[in-house]
């Protein structure tokens, strides 16, 4: 008699079964999730890149003056990163003047004096 109540006892390999696929099942939702907020961050970066490329395209295109070309990357770059930033809405007009003012700069003294005249229009 004995046996026959030591075996009613144990739980039967269906249980055993199911009470070891909850924590797979777990693992499996936060790899699932882990891989999810990976993906979506990749696609905003790569949507910032394409952003800061466009600007840099439409800003670059007849542009010769090297300084010019750095300030419209770092221009493009700072408004891509902080544009939409209420806590840099002050600095916002500057390169955004930068942006639209040095775009076909010829020499590195034109791009001097046009940042200068940016700096002046837009105090930071």
């Amino acid at each position: 008699m004995r046996f026959v109540s030591s075996v009613l006892d144990r739980p039967d390999d269906a249980s055993i079964r199911r009470s070891a696929r909850g924590p797979l099942y777990v693992l499996a939702g936060l790899i699932v999730a882990g891989a999810f907020l990976c993906f979506s961050t990749s696609v905003v970066a790569q949507s910032d890149m394409e952003k800061q490329a466009q600007c840099e395209l439409s800003a670059i295109r007849d542009t010769r003056s090297p300084l010019a070309v750095q300030y419209i990357r770092s221009a493009c770059n700072w408004l891509v990163v902080n544009g939409d930033s209420l806590l840099n809405a002050s600095s916002k007009g500057y390169y955004i003047c930068l942006v639209r003012q040095l775009s076909g700069a010829q020499s590195n003294e034109a791009a001097a004096a046009i940042m200068s005249a940016c700096r002046a229009s837009n105090p930071l």
